[in-house]
């Protein structure tokens, strides 16, 4: 029987060195799965399909007329309150707070200058510097900051936006559905309802 002389120690030291190194890297990879977007965007609320609020205090739709000249930055899609609200892909917190009109907001950053803004949120699910997986849960519906009003529905307040410069979600693939003509007959009712009230009942808005 011929027996095997053992490798020298330089070679069995260089071939533990690459096992750990190749684990190391599997590990890695399989972490680095977390992140990838697997979807261009996903849905930031779970709801389907993802309608557009309309109600008696505004249109919910990109670039929609606003006070003062102004036009809407993002879009306002309903859901109902504490429910869910995504990571639409992949990103690290930036932002998280209060703001007077926005309430609770998450801001995250997904690379090549894009961020997306999440508001009038419950409740803050992530901290600062946190990186998150596309869909991961960082929030819940509220009726903070100026969506506090009773007449407004749940919703949450979602923007895009690319060095600063608003994008409609729908370029990324997400799919938003207008208000169907029931809730457009709805807010009309009440308009009329509410420009048949003695004018002191508005002073109380």
């Amino acid at each position: 029987m011929t027996l095997r002389a053992p490798a020298p120690t330089f070679l069995r030291s260089r071939s533990w060195w690459l096992g750990a190194l190749m684990g190391c890297g599997v590990t890695a990879l399989v972490l680095e799965l977390r992140y990838v977007n697997w979807h261009s965007v996903v849905p930031p609320v779970d709801r389907v399909p993802l309608v557009i609020r309309r109600d008696a205090k505004g249109d919910g739709r990109f670039l929609a007329p606003r006070s003062g000249g102004r036009r809407h930055r993002g879009v306002d899609v309903a859901a109902g309150l504490r429910s869910p609200v995504r990571a639409v892909r992949s990103g690290i917190v930036v932002q998280t707070g209060s703001h007077r009109g926005l309430g609770r907001f998450v801001e995250l950053e997904h690379g090549h200058a894009l961020r997306s803004l999440y508001a009038h949120l419950d409740e803050i699910r992530v901290a600062v510097g946190a990186r998150v997986p596309q869909g991961t849960m960082i929030g819940t519906i509220g009726k903070t900051g100026n969506a506090k009003h009773p007449w407004i529905t749940p919703h949450l307040h979602f923007e895009l936006s690319r060095r600063g410069t608003p994008v409609d979600p729908r370029q990324l693939g997400l799919a938003l559905v207008d208000p169907s003509p029931r809730a457009e007959a709805s807010v009309a009712l009440a308009q009329a309802d509410r420009a048949s009230r003695p004018s002191h009942a508005d002073g109380a808005e």
